[in-house]
């Protein structure tokens, strides 16, 4: 079963996204709570409490659980995947 058969969209890290993450000061609490939204992002990425950015419904932004920082990402609906663009910790 492929992942649009399931339902699912796959969440591609941006080379931005993922030096971000590769950083030693991002801490192991960081790492693991965008591995989660990623997880959620995947299942459904028009998540409650993302919001859409100007006029494009597909390019949207959500708080890191646990008030980490923010996630911006695109929704890429001809391939049926998801850009993670870029994170900006707090």
């Amino acid at each position: 079963m492929s992942d649009e058969e399931a339902g699912l969209w796959p969440v591609v890290p941006s080379e931005i996204v993922s030096d971000t993450l590769a950083d030693p000061k991002a801490s192991p609490e960081v790492f693991s709570a965008v591995a989660a939204l990623t997880v959620e992002i995947c299942e459904n990425p028009w998540l409650v409490g993302s919001d859409h950015l100007g006029e494009d419904p597909d390019w949207r932004e959500i708080i890191i659980p646990k008030g980490y920082g923010i996630a911006e990402y695109r929704i890429n609906r001809a391939d049926h995947n998801v850009i993670l663009t870029r994170i900006v910790l707090f």
